[in-house]
């Protein structure tokens, strides 16, 4: 595997989980439990070390792939839960 090709993966595991940590708030709000919050947190420090990583395109697939796995299970609690922008949405 060239070097464009490994940055390229990680390119790509960093945007799952990148997608995954720009939804902390909204996941907070679902009340869970504060094991899952921690996990964000380590996340978050697993996310410094993306450089070093090696990952092949099979893993960087299967991570994708749990990722959208993972919103979309989320679709239908998340959208039980009011946001600020949609209650402002409404008053207008």
């Amino acid at each position: 595997m060239n070097g464009n090709d490994r940055h390229n993966l990680v390119l790509r595991l960093n945007n799952c989980l990148e997608t995954i940590l720009e939804m902390e708030q909204e996941l907070e709000k679902l009340d869970l439990n504060n094991r899952f919050i921690e996990e964000l947190e380590v996340l978050k420090g697993f996310m410094s070390k993306m450089e070093k990583i090696m990952v092949s395109e099979a893993e960087v697939e299967r991570i994708e792939s749990a990722t959208d796995n993972f919103l979309h299970e989320l679709r239908v609690p998340l959208g039980q839960v009011e946001s600020p922008r949609k209650i402002f949405t409404r008053l207008q």
